[in-house]
């Protein structure tokens, strides 16, 4: 089974051309002022010239306005808009609607009963959901893991991808537990907060592709 990749947080175009030569699944864009991997949608554009045409944009944002998400579409037309923040069912069904682009929905685990609730409420509005550690002093990149045995309990009809605190040394037992069929990362290939590192897109790239 091959597993999607979802790197997420890519600033730099030495780390855009390796995910576009690797050709990985997905390619987040992060569009939240308090992020450390927060750009500009001049930066965006720029990043997305190098990219092929085999990975999807995904454009994460937290609560924005309408008129923050109709300059980040106009401008760089993303495949996804990833919803990072607040955003209800309806929210997100809204966004869809107007902006006719396809939506992931980021929920927190905090439990079982919790995660089905969040589930159920969003399979419907959204394209895929990403079940990431509950939230800390980010939405999302706090390198935190969380119970993944909780993801055993019961098998979800939703297309999503396993988040939080995944790197190098964790990512295959990940997979081993939760039988996922997508990886986002964004913290575990840093050498730093921000700041991502080539040769450890390439090893995790590699390692998930030999699971």
């Amino acid at each position: 089974m091959k597993i999607k990749i979802k790197i997420c947080g890519i600033s730099d175009l030495e780390c855009m051309s390796t995910i576009s030569n690797l050709k990985v699944d997905y390619v987040g864009l992060v569009f939240f002022r308090k992020s450390p991997r927060n750009i500009t949608i001049d930066k965006a554009k720029l990043l997305i010239e190098c990219l092929n045409y085999k990975t999807k944009i995904v454009a994460l944002t937290v609560n924005a306005s309408d008129e923050f998400l109709r300059s980040i579409v106009s401008n760089l037309s993303p495949d996804y808009l990833q919803l990072h923040g607040e955003e209800t069912p309806y929210r997100c069904f809204e966004i869809k609607k107007n902006f006719k682009t396809k939506i992931i929905k980021a929920i927190g685990v905090k439990s079982l009963k919790s995660l089905n609730f969040e589930l159920n409420k969003y399979k419907f509005v959204t394209d895929e959901i990403i079940i990431d550690s509950p939230k800390d002093n980010l939405p999302g990149g706090n390198g935190k893991t969380f119970n993944w045995k909780l993801l055993k309990k019961r098998k979800k009809k939703v297309n999503w991808l396993l988040a939080g605190g995944i790197n190098l040394s964790n990512v295959s037992k990940a997979i081993k537990i939760t039988k996922t069929k997508g990886i986002d990362i964004s913290s575990g290939v840093e050498i730093s907060k921000g700041v991502k590192s080539t040769s450890l897109i390439k090893s995790f790239v590699k390692k998930c592709r030999n699971i």
